[in-house]
């Protein structure tokens, strides 16, 4: 039984914290569309969670399951979490280089009450003969 628990607790940490920190990125980089400023917040809080939640679990978990397998005296699992301090480091190299090499912010607009982000394709016919129809493009608001 102690080994099929100090495997859980590796492998929680090998696979399910990168898989924390690749969500809360994407839901870092992208710009749903929400219709009021309170589901923005909302969505804001729980990508901040998801991320705060992998920090804490990339450096918890490998602690945890090195002193655990010390305790049990598991020499299988000691020498697995013996290099995980590597692994966290890596981790966090990763996920540092990744956010830095983000091309957006959280929020691309702010919502307007009652109508389309601002940053919407809009078409437009201008002045003339009427015919000929274009796209303007408003000016992207950060």
């Amino acid at each position: 039984m102690r080994r099929v628990g100090l495997g859980a607790l590796f492998f929680a940490w090998l696979y399910g914290v990168p898989f924390l920190f690749v969500v809360g990125l994407v839901r870092r980089v992208s710009s749903p569309y929400v219709p009021t400023h309170a589901a923005a917040r909302a969505f804001g809080a729980t990508t901040e969670t998801l991320l705060t939640t992998a920090l804490v679990l990339n450096l918890a978990l490998p602690m945890v399951g090195a002193l655990l397998a010390r305790l049990a005296r598991d020499a299988y699992w000691t020498r697995h979490f013996a290099w995980s301090p590597a692994g966290v480091v890596l981790i966090f190299l990763v996920v540092a280089l990744a956010g830095s090499l983000a091309t957006g912010p959280l929020f691309s607009w702010t919502p307007v009450v009652g109508g389309a982000p601002p940053s919407v394709v809009v078409p437009h016919v201008p002045a003339g003969d009427g015919l000929a129809a274009a796209i303007s493009r408003p000016a992207h608001r950060a």
